[in-house]
């Protein structure tokens, strides 16, 4: 192997080739690709232009073709058919028998559930296999676009339903079908961002796994680090991002040589360019660290925002972004334990139904929000909210790019009796809030919204922006709970229980053009 890669400790001696990005020349005048999650291998031009891996003569082969990650600076093997035994019909090819769970004598000898902490079993070729909910075990393997999903162990082509672990248990069930298409009331998707899902790291081994050549196992040293906090591994010491080291830590972040985690800034650009960089995944089995070969992130953070909250202005999505970033850890500089909560988070707002916020102040961007500030206003009566400007770093607002859904926004200004409210409970539904519509409890025309799990409910008002960027408030947002006539009419109403003092959020909306172009409809928080 040493012949045709290039020690990841050296790695600053390779200089960037600038296209194709993601090729590197040696000293030597070699050419080297950085393969995902690998390292950097050497690589021979062909006569057609693609790359192939170098593979020395005595192998008596050529080494495989390379293909270049799409938008990434780095290199992957490109993928071959495989053909269909003669022995096996087209018709069973295509429709193989559904997996069958494990007999129960068989799943005798499978490793304990307890002693991982995703409750993955294994037997002893380390296929991997999960208990489901009902008491059945099922043979499982990675799905393309993460997680799993139930397999057979004697039909290859064989492949069941994707499935996920419980929260808080060791077991797990069949995820919930989430392609549905929309109904009459809701709208089409009008912007679908290409961000792959997040999946929770897996302890265990792929039935096809062999033994790892990733780029992970050159960062290892025989002695252990005197200013660094770090996990043993073969005999090998690994530093890692630093965290709170207990008794029963499970995971903890194998820090890439490359890239030391720090601020919002370096990390998003990392994930952005070159995602090999970021921490790996490395949990304990049994009293021993093992690494996870999956990345924690597929993607930017910003993608993952706009990815769960639709719509979004890209500011608003890297505010959010840094806002959740900034809080993991209370700290504008990330460590391990802020990386776990800053993908839990992520991870909860992809998967509401079946995960759970890991604080309540990170379980929606709403609730992120800061209360603005009560200005004086000139009458005496009321305050003035000063709108923060749309362009800044600090999350204080809340914006939607009708550039986004530029015919939507258009047919609602040219119909005439269309209202900022009814364009809002859209843009609401479409990122997956429950917005009652015909609902008048409050002053404003305000509109009443919840999400799911969530035991916090929303009250939007309308208000005008002026020219200056303030809104008039005539009165406390909390006021009207306090009123006997609304304390009546709420005694019959469906949201009697959720209309109490410290679980309403009380929020403005309202319409700012910002250039010819561009309009956005932006959310405040108020108080």
């Amino acid at each position: 192997m040493r012949a045709i890669t290039w020690p990841a400790k050296n790695a600053h001696l390779l200089r960037a080739i600038s296209n194709p990005r993601g090729l590197y020349e040696s000293p030597d005048g070699d050419t080297y690709a950085h393969i995902a999650d690998e390292g950097y291998f050497r690589v021979d031009r062909q006569a057609d232009g693609r790359y192939r891996m170098h593979w020395p003569e005595g192998l008596g082969e050529a080494g495989p073709l390379l293909t270049q990650v799409e938008g990434q600076a780095y290199w992957r093997p490109a993928p071959s058919a495989r053909p269909v035994p003669a022995a096996v019909s087209v018709e069973t090819a295509a429709n193989p028998s559904p997996p069958r769970p494990l007999p129960a004598d068989q799943a005798a000898w499978l490793t304990n559930a307890q002693t991982t902490w995703d409750g993955m079993r294994y037997d002893k070729r380390k296929a991997t296999y999960v208990d489901m909910e009902d008491g059945t075990t099922f043979m499982v393997r990675k799905h393309p676009e993460g997680g799993y999903q139930q397999a057979s162990a004697h039909e290859r082509n064989s492949l069941g339903a994707r499935v996920e672990q419980i929260p808080g248990s060791k077991r797990w069930r069949t995820r919930p079908d989430d392609e549905q298409l929309p109904g009459p009331s809701k709208r089409a998707r009008l912007s679908a961002p290409q961000q792959p899902t997040l999946a929770r790291p897996s302890s265990g081994l792929t039935p096809d796994a062999q033994p790892s050549t990733g780029a992970w196992r050159s960062w290892g040293k025989t002695s252990k680090p005197e200013w660094n906090d770090s996990i043993e591994i073969d005999g090998l010491h690994y530093v890692i991002v630093p965290q709170r080291m207990q008794a029963d830590t499970l995971l903890v972040y194998l820090e890439n040589p490359l890239f030391t985690p720090g601020r919002y800034d370096a990390f998003e650009q990392m994930l952005q360019t070159d995602l090999s960089l970021q921490p790996k995944w490395a949990v304990k089995t049994n009293d021993a660290w093992a690494i996870v070969e999956q990345r924690p992130f597929e993607g930017s953070l910003t993608g993952y925002v706009g990815k769960t909250f639709l719509d979004l202005s890209q500011q608003s999505s890297n505010a959010i972004a840094r806002t959740v970033f900034n809080q993991a850890n209370h700290s504008e500089v990330i460590n391990g334990d802020g990386l776990r909560i800053l993908f839990d988070t992520l991870y909860h707002w992809e998967n509401r139904t079946t995960s759970t916020a890991p604080r309540p102040e990170l379980a929606d961007p709403l609730l992120l929000l800061p209360i603005l500030p009560a200005q004086p206003s000139v009458d005496l009566l009321g305050h003035n909210l000063v709108l923060p400007l749309p362009s800044g770093e600090a999350f204080q607002r809340l914006d939607f790019d009708t550039s986004r859904f530029h015919q939507q926004w258009r047919d609602a200004l040219d119909t005439p009796g269309a209202s900022l409210r009814a364009m809002f409970s859209d843009l609401l539904e479409h990122s997956g809030y429950t917005v009652d519509r015909t609902s008048r409890m409050f002053s404003e025309d305000a509109l009443i919204f919840k999400r799911e799990n969530l035991d916090a409910v929303f009250v939007l008002r309308f208000r005008p922006s002026a020219a200056d960027g303030t809104l008039y408030r005539a009165v406390d947002p909390a006021s009207e709970l306090n009123g006997e006539g609304f304390r009546k009419r709420l005694e019959t109403s469906k949201w009697r229980q959720m209309l109490e003092p410290g679980k309403v959020v009380y929020l403005v909306g309202g319409t700012q053009p910002v250039s010819a172009q561009q309009t956005l409809l932006f959310i405040v928080r108020e108080g």
